[in-house]
């Protein structure tokens, strides 16, 4: 309160000689403020105080905090720690009331005291403050009877105010929660009723406690024995305060014991440009809208592989369908073994099959490295390592290398082997594979040979680096890397996709050597080769391609016309530099960094590096053709 002359109250204080000037009125400062309006509801919202409810973290956050420090629970990745340890270090008694229609209501009944006769009804639970209620709290209402006859009397009925009909309140003064016939020199009542708070329990409360509750604690039962502690918690990063702390603290405080042994922290989903969904942004992705045109597995993989430690998970539905791509190239690896008999007769088999072949013994020890590298990544929780070695491994080393190695050994007397060697590998792909798309894989298991069980009820493969054979490794990666280096050269000077062109070798190893006679069939037909020449010098107007122990140079006289490549490359670097120099303008410049959206900053670097990396292209493509004059 203050006096009407109060400055503070603006322009509706009166002056100090005024009639009425000293007369006593709320004081009701003139600031401007911002009047908060409810997000859904659209109405002002109105602060009411009222008596909460809380829990004095201080008491119970400490084993929290250790178990975190001395490693009893890891955090992924690291950087959770930091937030971690922020919250709880810095923590502040936790209000647990909630005015809700739902929720677990909290376990306090009010009571009259003995000091007075005073009686309120249940529907002003608010009158409660007014008077000297008596709080019971139990976690149910037999044990509250019994706190309650030690305080009113053994022979005292105790009843709860929401049990009681009509019909035994006629005749009574009893309205919700009062006392009944109470003599104060006797302090005697003759019955008590007892209403309950009708505050419900914060949400975070009741589900920090969902480790034990889900497995029946309080009751020690055989899950709980069984199953608790847990192992790995995943969640999302928002709500490792608000969820994981609070399981942390509310185990250790009730059972004395850590809820789960690690915590994987996955990133938010966003949509393609790093904006957080909104339905009035209109960016928001139907997961379900998703699976049915792209499919469950291709969603599933895209967030397997964009599953980065601490990063934002970009969803794309153009990367979406570059992995429905992928399942169908999976799809028509399985056929086109089919197609070579590779199903007839085959059963399911752990050990590798014995292999002669090169090309053979290669992909068995691809195989092997791929478990290797899964496993790894899978241990250190990086989802997106794993997905892409099967990525690479499946589409690169086994649908764009292996297919094309095998088609010629079906045709001799290896194709034996190179049936059963390509029917255990596309076994391994479908078992490791599993995990991130299981329908499709479990789908072609049981539409390929001879299958004891479903594919989800495999072990887990366990063959190591025994099985890779370092000669074949060598062989195969010198006639790969000599092919990806002729295409290169090819796509560089936009030498025509289908035009066979000649192969000049200015060096070649006695290994080298071998690596191409073992391989020439398979290495001119991919790499659209027509003849190998020898000579001791490079000719005019070649371009060179390096190989290991060998040098190889692809003449491009007479097909095409190196002035005119050289003017297209070079317009084509300046544009870029063009847009580089811009670029660089924009994301050094301080304001812009300060002032724009993180998405537009994001997206601008990404753009930066696309681009260099599309000159850095150019500029090698340029060089070639300098060598050329």
């Amino acid at each position: 309160m203050t006096v009407a002359s109060d400055p503070r109250l603006g322009k509706g204080a009166l002056k100090a000689d005024a009639e009425g000037a000293d007369a006593p009125v709320p004081l009701v400062e003139a600031k401007k403020i911002m009047q908060p309006f409810g997000d859904r509801s659209k109405v002002v919202i109105e602060p009411m105080l009222t008596d909460q409810w809380f829990v004095d973290t201080a008491k119970i956050v400490g084993p929290a905090l250790d178990a975190v420090r001395n490693g009893t629970v890891k955090i992924i990745p690291e950087s959770g720690e930091r937030t971690y340890y922020h919250w709880l270090e810095n923590i502040e008694p936790w209000c647990i009331s909630r005015q809700l229609w739902w929720g677990h209501q909290i376990p306090v009944w009010y009571g009259p005291s003995l000091k007075t006769g005073s009686t309120f009804g249940r529907d002003g639970i608010d009158a409660i403050e007014a008077m000297d209620a008596v709080r019971f709290c139990a976690p149910s209402f037999s044990e509250v009877q019994k706190q309650a006859r030690e305080f009113y009397g053994e022979s005292i009925p105790i009843f709860q105010a929401d049990e009681i009909d009509a019909a035994q309140k006629t005749g009574s003064r009893r309205f919700g929660l009062s006392s009944v016939g109470y003599d104060e020199p006797s302090r005697s009542v003759s019955d008590v009723w007892l209403a309950r708070d009708p505050d419900v329990l914060d949400t975070w409360f009741s589900s920090g406690l969902w480790p034990i509750g889900t497995l029946g604690w309080p009751e020690q039962t055989p899950e709980l024995q069984k199953y608790f502690p847990t192992s790995v918690l995943v969640t999302g990063q928002d709500i490792l305060f608000f969820w994981v702390a609070r399981m942390m603290m509310m185990q250790l405080a009730v059972v004395e014991d850590i809820p789960f042994h690690t915590v994987y922290l996955h990133g938010l989903v966003r949509d393609a440009k790093g904006k957080k969904m909104s339905k009035s942004l209109g960016n928001v992705i139907d997961p379900l809208e998703i699976i049915d045109e792209f499919g469950a597995d291709a969603l599933r993989f895209t967030n397997a592989a964009m599953a980065s430690l601490g990063g934002v998970l970009k969803l794309d539905t153009a990367r979406i369908a570059g992995y429905r791509n992928f399942g169908t190239k999976l799809w028509n690896a399985c056929r086109f073994a089919e197609m070579n008999g590779v199903w007839e007769g085959h059963q399911t088999r752990t050990d590798a099959p014995k292999a002669t072949a090169t090309a053979n013994r290669w992909i068995i020890g691809e195989v092997a490295k791929t478990r290797a590298e899964v496993d790894a990544a899978l241990a250190d929780y990086r989802f997106d390592q794993a997905a892409d070695a099967l990525y690479k491994f499946v589409w690169g080393k086994v649908c764009d290398w292996y297919v094309e190695f095998a088609k010629p050994l079906f045709d001799g007397d290896k194709a034996a082997e190179t049936r059963e060697t390509m029917g255990w590998v596309l076994d391994q792909c479908m078992i490791l594979l599993h995990p991130f798309m299981p329908f499709i894989t479990e789908e072609l298991w049981a539409t390929t040979g001879t299958r004891a069980g479903m594919l989800v009820h495999q072990d887990w493969p366990t063959f190591g680096a025994d099985l890779i054979d370092d000669a074949s490794d060598r062989e195969m990666t010198w006639a790969t890397g000599l092919i990806d280096e002729i295409r290169s050269a090819r796509a560089q000077m936009h030498v025509p996709v289908g035009l066979k062109i000649d192969l000049v070798a200015t060096e070649f190893g006695a290994e080298a050597r071998q690596a191409w006679a073992n391989n020439e069939t398979l290495i001119k037909r991919l790499a659209r080769v027509e003849t190998l020449t020898e000579a001791a010098v490079t000719p005019k107007g070649s371009i060179a391609v390096a190989a290991e122990g060998a040098a190889f140079a692809i003449p491009l006289e007479g097909i095409i016309d190196i002035a005119e490549e050289r003017a297209r490359l070079q317009k084509a670097f300046d544009k870029l530099a063009k847009e580089i120099g811009g670029l660089k303008g924009r994301i050094n410049n301080p304001a812009f960094v300060a002032s724009a959206p993180e998405e537009v900053v994001i997206e601008a670097r990404a753009n930066l590096e696309a681009r260099e990396e599309e000159a850095s292209k150019i500029k090698a493509a340029l060089d070639r053709l300098a060598e050329l004059a």
